[in-house]
């Protein structure tokens, strides 16, 4: 609870400040609402299933969950900290990273959330390798970790890169959520085609390439994006088809596509998106083009409200599972 009041103290002391970021909407970036919520559901992290369910975190309010095309928000979880990452493996059993708390389980079956991995950390983005490992981020100490599917829970890499600063970023300001949090470095994480791992570094607006070794283990890490202010606040990130990384720059209000080479061209920003936190690929018919975006309004870029927005790329999604 003590977490939960420094939080709300930052959002009062940084948001006026950061109300007015970002606020040009960029050619190409057409965002369209799909639900609207209030708080404490601010949505942090967003994964969809093969069905097209949706999943959210609300952080503040200890849960996660779920709707159907057409359906109602209905709780999956109940947690005992803040749930932040959900990602799906492709049987469809959702994991959910809790902050001081580890990794959590809702079984495809259905029934109770379960911890599956545990220890102090800011557990924050999760994605699954292709051979069914997962991996998460802990942001506040700056490291990759894997939960292998024997169920051992090791750091994969604590490369200087992934850790964070409570200095100012590459756009001379320091990061909303430092006063609250502290440094904020590895966040959202994602595999390209090569198996390489693209890392999100919140603080110095970059993202971070680990190759995979073949024998499972992090290669050298290496600066693949960034620093850019475009870039600074990158939060969750989904790819596509085609190795583009999307990047949800929470501290810029924006999203913004990675290349196959590193270069950043921002989508959109501004209205509606405030603060958004992770992006997920739709997954059913006509939706595989679509990204839809966690607008977490927790720390306001601009007066969009909390809740799903949507927006139509051009490039499918790479499947998940």
């Amino acid at each position: 609870m003590v977490l939960i009041r420094r939080f709300r103290l930052g959002v009062l002391v940084v948001g006026i400040l950061f109300v007015a970021l970002s606020t040009t909407t960029y050619a190409g970036g057409s965002l369209t609402r799909v639900i609207t919520t209030a708080a404490p559901n601010l949505p942090e992290s967003i994964a969809i299933d093969h069905q097209g369910t949706t999943y959210i975190s609300f952080p503040f309010a200890q849960k996660v969950v779920k709707f159907a095309p057409g359906g109602s928000l209905t709780t999956v979880a109940s947690l005992p900290s803040f749930p932040l990452g959900v990602r799906l493996d492709s049987e469809g059993n959702l994991f959910i990273a809790v902050v001081g708390s580890g990794i959590w389980k809702v079984p495809a079956a259905g029934g109770s959330a379960f911890q599956v991995a545990g220890g102090p950390g800011l557990w924050n983005g999760l994605a699954f390798d292709h051979r069914g490992n997962l991996y998460v981020s802990d942001s506040g100490g700056g490291a990759i970790w894997r939960l292998d599917k024997s169920g051992a829970f090791t750091m994969w890499s604590g490369s200087a890169l992934l850790k964070g600063t409570t200095a100012a970023g590459p756009c001379g300001l320091v990061h909303p959520a430092v006063p609250s949090f502290g440094p904020l470095g590895a966040n959202g994480i994602a595999f390209n085609k090569h198996g390489d791992m693209l890392v999100a570094n919140t603080d110095f607006g970059e993202v971070i390439r680990i190759p995979t070794n073949p024998d499972g283990t992090a290669g050298a890490a290496s600066v693949f994006s960034g620093p850019a202010c475009s870039l600074w606040g990158a939060d969750g990130v989904s790819m596509d088809d085609a190795d583009n990384l999307y990047v949800a720059a929470n501290s810029k209000g924006q999203i913004d596509r990675v290349g196959p080479g590193g270069s950043v061209e921002v989508l959109a920003a501004g209205d509606p998106l405030s603060f958004p936190s992770d992006i997920a690929f739709g997954t059913g018919l006509g939706d595989r083009k679509t990204i839809f975006i966690s607008n977490f309004a927790a720390f306001p870029t601009s007066g969009g409200a909390p809740g799903v927005l949507a927006m139509d790329v051009g490039i499918p999604g790479r499947p998940i599972g």
